[in-house]
């Protein structure tokens, strides 16, 4: 088979040296194919211009720099006359791949220089490639990401095309780690990473960066629609059905978009845009996409400003519980307490959960605030009962607690931790949660009821399709909003109530009131038929020491 001739180019003024190194090229045991050049600045251009494996150079280190920037993937030798040891380092460090020694140099030293200087540069290029790669999905990484952000932003600043960069962060994915396991959460991440292949143009870039993080550069962008679709295509392929070890599991994923130069004109700024129009994402319900919007900026920062001070709270004990009373329609007495979460901020004060609450789930501090409410909210109930006080405790879950398949579990270790009865505890599901979330809810109230915890359905009656489920699941009782009835209340709306109350306790359920503020509503609700009250006029939240102090609220 016929070997394919190495070309070089050799660079030297001077005649006599010039012909001896020619000599020794054309006695290479390999085919070495020679072009001589003369005039070192004529050197760049044809380098430019030529396709040469490898170059021989004057030790000039300048004129070393300029050829690889003309012609980086030739290999370049330089002919030392009588450098030090120190010096030929130097040059290797400036971009040469060996320095040759003019007055010692033959045939065989060429030759061997030669190959070994092509061995190094492959096995230097593979060491670059893996350090730009990330190892579990063979995608580009964060240095890749940036080395490329560069030169796309250099690139655009002498074009009028754009491009796009879109920061994609996978939904949720922290439960799927939870729940299966770290190893089936890396299998779920090579598969979307083959998604995200398929997804985006051969000329584009895609990168992990972290975790469930992704950045995709898209390179040629004529208008922001074009990255607003390919970012609607993530969003479809990554939400398709994965079955990876016997699970199913449904992903989605929500993409933030920033354009250069509209949306920012250096690396720092358009990452940072869009992890801000990917917060915006999340922000508005998930699985979509966001483009950055100066306008929103403001309060883009002041929520993720909440989340940072959300983090250090849980962690420096801002947080506080304060409890509301639930009384018997019949005889007035205090049943239960409802434990509502409170955040003593260092600067804003005392913050209800209006203020937080909706951040907490978003970032998903919601599942470590749960889990301290409950097991502080335990403890008060250990407490209440040995200063003679015998009331249940009530407690909120969360969309996100719903949906962990090892809540029940964890539950019924901070019952066994508080050696507090499950019959004291009651746990308050939304109802728009158990209708969007079924089947996990309908888990999750049986595995419940099995512990002796009661289930309620909080906000009863402002959705559909819920009465199915009372006589389906264990559902001791429903809460349903009384804010509204007041004496000139709407006709028609405390027919809604009241019918809501019959039809609920024809089901043998229980009802529980809550909003009551005027002895009005409170006298027509227990008329018709209310087990439980809730609300302002019956009292308000209080720490749990004003509880066992027998101190009334105000």
């Amino acid at each position: 088979m016929e070997t394919t001739a190495t070309t070089l180019l050799l660079v030297e003024p001077n005649i006599k040296k010039r012909e001896q190194l020619l000599e020794l090229c054309h006695a290479q045991k390999s085919p070495l194919q020679v072009e001589v050049c003369t005039r070192p600045r004529e050197a760049i251009s044809r380098l430019a211009k030529g396709d040469f494996t490898a170059c021989l150079l004057p030790n000039d280190v300048a004129l070393l720099q300029e050829a690889r920037r003309a012609a980086n993937s030739t290999l370049y030798l330089l002919i030392s006359d009588g450098t030090t040891p120190e010096q030929d380092s130097a040059a290797i460090n400036d971009g040469a791949d060996d320095v040759l020694a003019y007055a010692t140099l033959d045939a065989e030293q060429l030759e061997r220089a030669l190959i070994h200087a092509a061995m190094r540069r492959s096995s230097g290029e593979k060491l670059a490639q893996l350090a730009r790669q990330d190892p579990l999905t063979g995608l580009g990484n964060r240095a890749l990401l940036e080395d490329e952000l560069e030169r796309m932003i250099m690139r655009g600043q002498r074009s009028p095309t754009g491009f796009a960069l879109l920061y994609i962060d996978l939904d949720y994915f922290k439960q799927i780690n939870d729940s299966f396991g770290h190893g089936l959460g890396d299998l779920l991440l090579a598969v979307i990473a083959n998604r995200l292949r398929r997804t985006i143009r051969q000329d584009d870039l895609i990168a992990r960066i972290g975790g469930d993080e992704f950045v995709a550069l898209l390179n040629d962008l004529h208008d922001p629609n074009d990255a607003a679709l390919i970012a609607s295509k993530i969003i479809h392929t990554l939400s398709e059905p994965i079955t990876l070890s016997g699970h199913h599991l449904l992903i989605s994923a929500s993409v933030g978009i920033a354009t250069f130069p509209a949306h920012g004109t250096t690396a720092t700024e358009l990452l940072q845009h869009a992890d801000q129009a990917l917060y915006r994402a999340k922000a508005n319900g998930r699985n979509a996409y966001a483009f950055y919007s100066p306008q929103e900026e403001a309060q883009t920062r002041h929520n993720l400003n909440v989340e940072q001070g959300l983090r250090h709270g849980l962690l420096d004990g801002q947080f506080r519980l304060h409890y509301q009373p639930i009384v018997d329609t019949s005889n007035g007495d205090t049943v239960a307490w409802e434990a509502l979460l409170r955040w003593q901020h260092p600067t804003l004060g005392l913050l209800s959960p209006d203020a937080f609450l909706k951040l907490a789930e978003h970032s998903g501090l919601i599942l470590p605030m749960g889990h301290w409410v409950i097991g502080q909210a335990l403890e008060a109930v250990r407490q209440w009962q040995e200063a003679g006080i015998d009331c249940r405790l009530s407690i909120n879950l969360s969309d996100r607690e719903l949906k962990q398949p090892r809540f029940a579990e964890q539950l019924k270790q901070l019952l066994m931790k508080s050696r507090v009865s499950p019959r004291m505890l009651q746990l308050e599901l939304r109802e728009d949660a158990l209708l969007k979330h079924a089947s996990q809810a309908t888990q999750l109230c049986e595995a419940l009821a099995a512990l002796g915890v009661d289930i309620w359905l909080d906000h009863f009656g402002s959705e559909y399709g819920a009465f199915g489920y009372l006589n389906r699941l264990p559902i001791k009782g429903v809460k349903i909003n009384a804010r509204d009835l007041t004496q000139d209340a709407d006709p028609d709306k405390a027919a809604y109530v009241q019918n809501l109350i019959s039809l609920t306790r024809s089901m043998n359920k229980q009802v529980t009131a809550n909003y009551v503020e005027n002895a009005h509503s409170a006298d027509q609700l227990s008329s018709w038929g209310g087990n439980f009250l809730q609300g302002y006029w019956i009292g308000k939240p209080r720490p749990l020491d004003a509880i066992i102090s027998g101190v009334p609220s105000v």
